[in-house]
C-alpha cells in the first residue's frame, strides 16, 4: 500500500470508525480528492498493459488521474490490500441519450451483511463518494444524489440512478457477474480504438470538488456548485485550457495535456 494513501486515509479519519461502508466511503473520498477522471492516456495513445505496477506508477507516483478502468482498477488494488473482498464487475453507462458502448464502465461490488453495495470512483464528476446498497438509501454527494435498484433494463438488473431536474435519471445498468482482471485491457481497448468511443476524440477533465463539480474540454472550463450556481470559462487559445487544467488538476495531469498540445 503506497504509504502516501495510508497517511492521507489517517488524515481523513478511516481508522475512527469499524464501519466497512464508512470506511470504503473514506477510500472514495480520498481518491476523489486525489485523482481526475481524465482520457489523456487515451489521446496519447498509451497501449500500455493495466497492471497493479502500471497503476501505481502512473496515477499515485506520476499524480496522474484515468478512466474507469484505472481509476476503479486502482481502487480495487487499495480496498483488496485494506482486507476488503470487492469484486470488479462491468456496467454499461448511460450517455442521455442511448445506452453507450456495451459493458465498458468498470465497477467494484462488495456485499456486506448480505447486501450487495455498488462502489465507483470512476465516473468523474458523478460520484456518490459512498457504497451503494441494492434497494437501499439514497447516497448525496458534491455531484448529486444517487441509487441503487432492482430493475431489469436491457443492460442488466441493477439500476444505478441519479436525481437531475427531470427526476430520478439512468446512470449505468450491470448484471452482478463478476469479472476478471483482464476485463480492464478489453475495455482499455474498446475506450482507446471504438468509433463510438467517448473518449478517443477529445479531451476531458473531470472531478467531484468538496463543494461541486468541474470538467475542462477543448472548448471550456465548467465549474457547478452544490447551491446551483455554474461558472463557464470559454477557451479562445490552447493556453487558456492549459491554464485551467494547471489551476484545478494534479500536476502529472497538466504535465500530460502540455505533451498533448
Amino acid at each position: 500500500m503506497p504509504q502516501r494513501i495510508i497517511e492521507r486515509l489517517e488524515q481523513l479519519g478511516y481508522s475512527q470508525s469499524e464501519n466497512p461502508i464508512q470506511q470504503i466511503s473514506c477510500v472514495q473520498r480520498l481518491f476523489a480528492q486525489l485523482f481526475e477522471f481524465e482520457n489523456l492516456d487515451v489521446l496519447l495513445k498509451n497501449e500500455e498493459p493495466i497492471t497493479e505496477q502500471f497503476l501505481l506508477d502512473k496515477m499515485v507516483n506520476a499524480e496522474r488521474g484515468g478512466l474507469c478502468y484505472e481509476l476503479n482498477g486502482l481502487l480495487h488494488i487499495v480496498l483488496r490490500k485494506l482486507s476488503f473482498n470487492v469484486s470488479l464487475a462491468s456496467a454499461t453507462v448511460w450517455t442521455g441519450q442511448e445506452w453507450g458502448l456495451d459493458r465498458t464502465h468498470t465497477i467494484n461490488l462488495f456485499e456486506y451483511k448480505e447486501n450487495l453495495y455498488l462502489i465507483d470512483s470512476g465516473s468523474g464528476n458523478n460520484l456518490a463518494l459512498a457504497p451503494l446498497a441494492l434497494d437501499g438509501r439514497t447516497i448525496t454527494s458534491p455531484s448529486g444524489s444517487y441509487r441503487l435498484r432492482s430493475q431489469k433494463t436491457e443492460k442488466g438488473s441493477m439500476l444505478c440512478e441519479r436525481w437531475s431536474e427531470e427526476g430520478w435519471t439512468k446512470h449505468c445498468a450491470f448484471e452482478p457477474d463478476i469479472v476478471g482482471w483482464e476485463d480492464l485491457n478489453r475495455v482499455k481497448e474498446l475506450i482507446h480504438t471504438h468509433p463510438d468511443s467517448p473518449f478517443n476524440k477529445t479531451m476531458l477533465v473531470a472531478k467531484t470538488v468538496e463543494d461541486g463539480t468541474f470538467s475542462i474540454n477543448k472548448e471550456r472550463f465548467s465549474r457547478k456548485w452544490m447551491d446551483g450556481r455554474t461558472k463557464t470559462i470559454r477557451f479562445d487559445r490552447r493556453s487558456d485550457l492549459l491554464e485551467q487544467v494547471k489551476l484545478h488538476a494534479a500536476p502529472g495531469v497538466y504535465d500530460a495535456a502540455v505533451e498533448l498540445s
